[in-house]
């Protein structure tokens, strides 16, 4: 704009002003109310420019390789920037600039398949643009046919993992049905011992009360009967001798 001489230099160091925001616009506070155009272009670039020297631009230029985040046309755009700036500082002559950046671009692209893909077009095209054109192409196209493969991917991942759930899913059941059935066979014979065991308890108390009564009827004499009186506590009580004498008296009168 300011070599064109469209516009006054009044009104391109107006814009310069009003555009200038944050902290580079203190540097405008250090200026004259009537600085020129070009002192406050040398104030900033001084105060917020690229100090580098031409020679450790170029070093830069020369040791930049593509980053795993960068696509082609980040990648383009960091090159030049790099080579701009050295011709700036007169380390690399404006006429090498369209065959080294050709070169750094195709050579030091991350993809090693994306540059075998455009191989050919490297050594066929003979302008920087151009080749950027064609490698950018053929990095959309790779990416269009990888984003097709990857859902298939993915969907056999996925069904293989379902495959998997099934047959553990399948091996557990057919041992809790080896559990069931071996628990099956166990428990008739073993309702069998059981019964055997209540029938041999049942009948054993029933043979101690008879042996137990057969003893104690044994050992009563004839004084001894049973008797259920005042006092429950007590099986069998003596008969009162005093009661069988009225009625041996009785007999006895009977028969004189």
């Amino acid at each position: 704009m300011m070599k064109s001489g469209i516009y006054h230099q009044d009104v391109l160091r107006q814009s310069i002003r009003n555009s200038i925001t944050g902290k580079p616009r203190k540097v405008l506070t250090t200026l004259k109310p009537d600085a020129s155009l070009q002192e406050i272009l040398t104030s900033l670039e001084t105060n917020f420019g690229d100090i580098k020297t031409g020679q450790s631009v170029t070093e830069e230029f020369y040791n930049s390789k593509q980053e795993k985040y960068e696509d082609i046309s980040t990648w383009a755009i960091r090159l030049e920037t790099l080579i701009q700036k050295a011709i700036n500082r007169n380390e690399i002559q404006e006429e090498k600039k369209d065959t080294m950046l050709r070169t750094r671009f195709w050579r030091h692209i991350n993809n090693t398949e994306l540059r075998n893909a455009t191989r050919v077009y490297f050594e066929t095209v003979s302008t920087f643009e151009e080749l950027k054109v064609k490698v950018r192409r053929e990095e959309q196209e790779m990416a269009v046919c990888k984003g097709t493969e990857l859902p298939k991917e993915s969907n056999v991942l996925h069904i293989d993992e379902q495959m998997k759930i099934l047959k553990d899913l399948t091996e557990k059941m057919n041992l809790m049905e080896k559990k069931l059935n071996e628990m099956s066979k166990e428990k008739p014979s073993q309702d069998r011992n059981e019964s055997r065991f209540e029938n041999r308890t049942s009948d054993q108390p029933n043979y101690r009360r008879c042996h137990i009564g057969r003893y104690r009827n044994m050992n009563r004499g004839r004084g001894f009967r049973s008797y259920r009186g005042q006092y429950p506590t007590r099986g069998y009580l003596r008969q009162d001798p005093t009661e069988q004498q009225p009625k041996t008296q009785h007999l006895n009168q009977q028969r004189l």
